[in-house]
């Protein structure tokens, strides 16, 4: 360990100063993992799937799980608090922090909820819909949750699930555009709230649906946006060949949707983590991080 070595001196009975030497530990930066993935309609993956695909896909997600080193998760496509619990189970010490329970869309029955689990003791933790602006109703929302990662040095990290690709490209869009205005809104108020009690790191993260370079989204603002702010992507000089977070099916081309943005900390690596296609569509993400002391 790395130590720094000082001179003390004590002042003894007869007034003499005495040269007394000590160490004192030279603190590292603390340093966080968090992870994101989108389990797709879990369990099941599908909105009414079996109760046999339910089973198989449990037992996959949870083998998955295992391998995943992290202090946070989050999840998106969980169906509730109790199914985002069972996805997590197979990571000894950790618990669902906040779960969202957002409701269905119009044409479905069961809705897909985004959650944070950890194995930290959050500071709070909750659940946001995104609002009406006009006629734009972005679906879903955030989940968002505060940590104390050492003394005076907080974690705010947002999950994500921005809308799909499944409607006309303009429309889908100026949707994901409206629901990263009421982030950066919320970011800011929360940095006004917690910047108070000390030093914040920023983790936003999740499933965004778009990505900053990719052709088809050129004109999109949605994560240029977290960008301006300050934010660094955890992509950055990563070869697209090795961050396909959703793999081509017949109807989509590979795509990397799935992100990790930050602020006020060092990205020590990032990866994609190679889970298995019973889990879900989407292979889940990772990035580790050094704060800053």
């Amino acid at each position: 360990m790395k130590m720094t070595w000082l001179a003390l001196f004590v002042l003894t009975i007869n007034g003499s100063l005495v040269a007394e030497n000590s160490a004192e530990p030279s603190a590292s930066p603390p340093t966080v993992r968090v992870a994101f993935w989108n389990v797709q309609w879990f369990p099941g993956r599908h909105p009414n799937a079996s109760a046999i695909a339910e089973r198989q896909q449990i037992a996959a997600v949870q083998r998955d799980m295992g391998a995943i080193d992290a202090d946070v998760i989050g999840l998106e496509e969980a169906r509730d608090f109790s199914k985002a619990s069972l996805a997590i189970a197979s990571r000894p010490g950790f618990k669902v922090d906040v779960c969202s329970n957002f409701p269905p869309r119009e044409d479905q029955n069961v809705a897909q909820q985004v959650a944070i689990a950890s194995r930290l003791a959050p500071i709070s933790a909750w659940v946001e819909m995104w609002k009406y602006n006009g006629a734009l109703l972005p679906p879903r929302g955030f989940a968002f949750a505060v940590y104390e990662v050492a003394p005076r040095h907080l974690l705010l990290i947002y999950a994500l699930h921005l809308k799909s690709n499944r409607g006309e490209i303009s429309e889908d869009e100026a949707i994901r555009e409206e629901s990263m205005r009421q982030l950066r809104a919320h970011i800011a108020a929360m940095n006004a709230a917690y910047g108070k009690l000390g030093t914040i790191t920023w983790i936003v993260g999740g499933d965004f649906n778009t990505s900053p370079d990719d052709p088809r989204f050129a004109q999109e603002m949605t994560t240029r946006r977290l960008l301006a702010d300050g934010f660094s992507w955890g992509w950055q000089n990563v070869p697209f060949s090795q961050r396909i977070t959703l793999p081509a099916d017949k109807f989509f081309p590979s795509a990397c949707f799935d992100h990790i943005f930050f602020r006020n900390a060092n990205l020590i690596s990032a990866r994609v983590i190679p889970t298995s296609k019973r889990s879900s569509d989407h292979r889940a993400i990772f990035g580790s991080f050094q704060l800053p002391r």
